[in-house]
């Protein structure tokens, strides 16, 4: 009887062991985790495995001494979104990576009426693509990528749905695209501002780029180029004169002013 309830004990440790090793585990970033635990749907076990870079499993005091490295860490959850495992990367390598993960997986799960934290990762990444030394086109196009996705199934949204910076996100891609979409998407653009859903001014600068890419001349003078020596100079304008009317109907201050950021001069009178 004795050797017959340890077998028994052994074949069900074995069973609870092989199911526990087998347990799938699905990678999720630090966005990801959060996104989880602002709709409840997150569970931080009581027995989470910490791990440093090198795989090394780490102590309580080890674990707490790395905290500030937890955005950047790869967290391991279950199929109920269980916490079970938790590994630390390197905090730049990681940074980078992150930047280029999609800002959502699978289309078909985005809410259409809650677009905010998607579209504010969009413009956030955009921005800060900005801000390094050399640019990473591979994040403009993963960008496109992600925008694309959303009006598709979503169509423009507006800024009960997105917010003001999420609305700037939108705009703020198809700035930096290419022509061709710029000129796609131009009209759903204006007519999300003439609803008050994105500013006039930001229709007038890609009024102006699309002017350039056509090789026209721009109207509101948002466009610096440079030229073979290396200088900055404001691109061929029409009817200088009236410049500062036309901008003043699109929100924006006088040329002069806006052209001191290139350290450029604009002296053309201006016609009442």
């Amino acid at each position: 009887m004795h050797k017959r309830f340890l077998l028994l004990f052994s074949f069900l440790l074995l069973i609870s062991c092989k199911e526990k090793e087998e347990e799938k585990l699905t990678r999720i970033n630090y966005e990801e985790m959060t996104d989880l635990i602002l709709v409840n749907d997150f569970t931080m076990s009581d027995d989470v495995a910490y791990y440093n870079k090198e795989g090394k499993l780490l102590t309580t005091t080890e674990k707490d001494a790395l905290s500030e490295d937890l955005p950047y860490a790869n967290w391991f959850v279950n199929d109920q979104n269980v916490l079970r495992k938790v590994e630390f990367q390197d905090p730049e390598l990681a940074r980078i990576a992150l930047k280029k993960e999609p800002v959502f997986k699978d289309i078909n799960k985005v809410d259409c009426s809650n677009l905010n934290r998607i579209l504010e990762r969009i413009y956030d990444r955009d921005q800060e693509n900005r801000t390094d030394n050399l640019m990473d086109e591979e994040l403009d196009l993963n960008n496109l990528k992600s925008v694309e996705q959303i009006l598709a199934k979503c169509g423009m949204p507006n800024v009960d749905t997105a917010g003001d910076k999420g609305m700037s996100a939108i705009w703020l891609v198809i700035q930096h695209a290419s022509a061709d979409k710029r000129t796609k998407y131009f009209p759903q653009l204006l007519e999300a501002a003439k609803k008050g859903d994105l500013e006039r001014q930001d229709i007038a600068l890609m009024q102006d780029r699309m002017l350039m890419d056509a090789g026209k001349q721009q109207l509101y003078g948002s466009q610096i180029t440079m030229n073979e020596d290396g200088n900055y100079e404001l691109y061929d304008l029409k009817e200088p004169s009236k410049v500062d009317s036309r901008r003043a109907i699109m929100g924006l201050g006088p040329l002069s002013e806006y052209v001191v950021f290139w350290d450029l001069e604009f002296n053309v009178a201006q016609e009442q």
